[in-house]
């Protein structure tokens, strides 16, 4: 069926200015007509919407379906009924596409369970946020997220847990090289895996043509898995300049997942006082850090480590505000998490509204080039051209 959006102004997510007194028609799945409003074909249309903002549907590059946004729930799930666990990751991908969120990369589940999510979407059985999932993240024995990853060590085991992760149905591949804040496990910049074991998990990989990301704080982290061949960093603590302008020549993004730890930061009060402590300090090493990266020109994609403590899924836009305070922009915000994260993840069709292009639309009444917030909760989400619910 024929549906139409009128008398908007269109973002288009490219980047270019918003155009006013546009139409945007799609059949199906599929956009056939970007335009003025004036010369759209209408004949048999159903319209959804006259006038307001129309954009693309907008991509989180970093998600994690599995946990329940608590203190206690990075750890938790571990332990957690799998059922209750698999239940929701599924809501969780439910509500992503209720807020505008049409696509989103999972950077690590129990069990893997995020590919049985993206399996379930992708079948039709369940509506949702599509979903790129990395399974299963890899991080060496005691590292950083154990609780939704498998343990490896040296380079024929990270290799082989990679090729493990790809035969369960990953879409991406994720390491965990570093330290991190939250849960248990390894704590701080140190870089917890070797140069070897980075270059087996990269190489395993691109071999079965897929993109490989890293959590990373610290500089000698970064510097680590550019040498490997990364492919997104996740976090990018403390980057430098240097390093930015590494990653733009180099094609790396950089997901520095700010809206994780702002959240959590909203409720220091609720923090034991180490984490507290460890949190403060690591979200002032990422802005500095990220603030150099987008004045060095390296690609910065908004992600937002939803499922961490206090940050339910749903909320990109307050990773769009933090980094278009951070000097990208409301525009540049929008475009990052658009179009260039369509493009790094390789979803073919996604990020932008123009003719042939994947119908996802999200339609909102205020203007989001002048304030992001009005992105929350759209009135008017469309996903493969079937409109949905808000969340």
């Amino acid at each position: 069926m024929l549906h139409a959006v009128t008398d908007i102004t269109l973002i288009d997510g490219t980047g270019a200015e918003p155009a006013p007194d546009s139409a945007v028609v799609w059949d199906g799945p599929t956009f056939t007509y970007v335009g003025p409003s004036a010369d759209a074909p209408l004949d048999g249309v159903e319209i959804l919407a006259r006038r307001g903002y129309a954009l693309p549907g907008l991509i989180d590059s970093h998600v994690h379906l599995t946990f329940d946004a608590t203190l206690e729930g990075v750890d938790g799930v571990a332990s957690d009924p799998i059922d209750e666990v698999r239940e929701r990751a599924m809501e969780n991908a439910r509500i992503l596409l209720g807020a505008g969120i049409t696509s989103a990369r999972d950077q690590g589940s129990r069990d893997s369970l995020a590919i049985e999510v993206a399996q379930a979407q992708r079948s039709g059985e369940l509506r949702a946020a599509r979903i790129l999932a990395a399974g299963r993240g890899i991080t060496p024995t005691g590292g950083h997220g154990w609780m939704i990853g498998v343990e490896a060590d040296g380079p024929e085991g990270v290799a082989a847990a990679v090729r493990t992760e790809i035969e369960r149905g990953a879409d991406v591949i994720k390491l965990f090289p570093t330290g991190g804040v939250l849960g248990s496990g390894s704590h701080g910049y140190d870089v917890v895996m070797s140069a070897d074991e980075l270059r087996a998990a990269v190489e395993v990989a691109h071999e079965h043509g897929l993109l490989i990301a890293a959590h990373v704080h610290g500089r000698e982290g970064i510097d680590a898995v550019l040498d490997a061949g990364i492919d997104t960093i996740e976090h990018a603590t403390d980057i430098t300049t240097e390093q930015a302008e590494r990653c733009a020549g180099a094609g790396v993004a950089l997901v520095p997942t700010l809206a994780g730890i702002h959240y959590a930061l909203d409720r220091r009060d609720t923090l034991p006082p180490d984490l507290a402590e460890r949190a403060e300090k690591v979200f002032e090493a990422q802005q500095a850090g990220i603030a150099r990266a987008i004045e060095a020109g390296a690609r910065v994609l908004p992600g937002t480590d939803a499922g961490t403590p206090f940050n339910p899924v749903g909320n990109l836009v307050q990773e769009m505000i933090l980094l278009s305070d951070l000097g990208q922009g409301n525009l540049g915000a929008i475009t990052a998490g658009t179009s260039l994260a369509a493009e790094t993840l390789r979803l073919e069709g996604l990020g932008r509204v123009a003719s042939g292009a994947t119908a996802d639309l999200v339609v909102v009444s205020g203007d989001p080039a002048a304030s992001l917030g009005a992105l929350w909760e759209p009135p008017l989400v469309v996903q493969a051209g079937d409109p949905v619910g808000t969340r």
